[in-house]
C-alpha cells in the first residue's frame, strides 16, 4: 500500500477509536449519574468526556485536512504534467511554424523563378517570332532575287538577240 493511502488508513482507524472513547465517556456519565452525585466524579468524567470529544474533532480535522493534501498533491501533478505537455506542445508549435516559415520563403523563391522563366520564354517565343518573320522575309526575297534574276536573264537574251540582229543588219549593210 502507498503512503498516502496507509496515512489515510491509520487516521481512520484512529477517528473510529476517538468515536468509540466518546461512546464510552458517555455510557459511564449516564451510568455515574444514575448512581450519585459526586462533584469530584462529575468533573472528572466530564473532563474525560472533553478530551475524547476533542481529540474525536482532532483526529477529523486531521483525516479532512489529510485528504484535501493527498487531493493537492494529485493536483500539483497533473498540473506539472500539464505544463510539460505544453511546453512539448509549444516547441512543436515552435519547430511548425518556422518549418511553415521556411516553405513560404521556398515558396516565394519558387514563385519568382518560375515569373523569371515565364518571361525568358516569353521571350524566346517573341524572339522566336521574329526569327520565323525573318525568314519568310529572307524567303520573299530569295524568291523576288531568284524571279529578277531570270527577268534579267531573258533581258539579256533578248538584248543579246537584239544585238545580234543588229550586227547582222551592220553586216547587211
Amino acid at each position: 500500500m502507498s503512503l498516502p493511502y496507509t496515512m489515510v488508513f491509520t487516521l481512520l482507524m484512529t477517528e473510529a477509536n476517538s468515536v468509540n472513547r466518546v461512546v464510552k465517556v458517555e455510557e459511564v456519565s449516564e451510568h455515574s449519574h444514575h448512581h450519585h452525585h459526586d462533584h469530584v466524579s462529575e468533573s472528572n468524567v466530564a473532563a474525560r468526556r472533553f478530551y475524547a470529544q476533542r481529540n474525536m474533532y482532532l483526529t477529523g480535522f486531521t483525516l479532512f485536512l489529510s485528504l484535501i493534501l493527498n487531493r493537492t498533491f494529485f493536483m500539483i501533478l497533473d498540473l506539472l504534467q500539464s505544463e510539460e505537455k505544453m511546453d512539448t506542445i509549444r516547441n512543436e508549435a515552435l519547430v511548425q511554424s518556422k518549418e511553415y516559415e521556411r516553405a513560404l520563403e521556398s515558396e516565394t523563391k519558387l514563385k519568382k523563378e518560375v515569373k523569371e522563366l515565364n518571361d525568358i520564354v516569353a521571350t524566346h517565343a517573341s524572339a522566336k517570332r521574329d526569327l520565323d518573320n525573318l525568314k519568310k522575309q529572307a524567303k520573299q526575297q530569295q524568291e523576288e532575287y531568284v524571279r529578277l534574276a531570270d527577268a534579267n536573264t531573258e533581258m539579256e537574251k533578248k538584248l543579246q538577240g537584239v544585238e545580234l540582229v543588229e550586227l547582222e543588219r551592220k553586216k547587211d549593210i
